[in-house]
């Protein structure tokens, strides 16, 4: 049953993992989102930032580039934040 248990396992995983190339930056990522949600959604960015992002992009970007995004928010303004996406 344990076996059972982890084949299941690693065929949703697989089936929830997408394979996807960052429009920011050209690196290609897997993006994890599910119905739980996505690491994405754990980075903090101001209004301005998710605004700017939307309009800029049509897909996932890679965590080090929402990362630097949510970096130099902080930089500029660290009480301003934090919005997740």
């Amino acid at each position: 049953m344990k076996q059972v248990l982890y084949r299941i396992n690693e065929v949703l995983a697989d089936a929830l993992t997408r394979q996807r190339v960052c429009e920011s930056c050209g690196i290609d990522f897997s993006c994890g989102a599910s119905l739980l949600g996505c690491w994405c959604s754990e980075v903090s960015l101001t209004e301005e930032t998710r605004a700017e992002l939307k309009s800029r992009f049509k897909d996932c970007l890679c965590s080090d580039c929402l990362n630097k995004f949510a970096a130099k928010d902080e930089s500029k303004n660290p009480s301003a934040l934090k919005s997740t996406l």
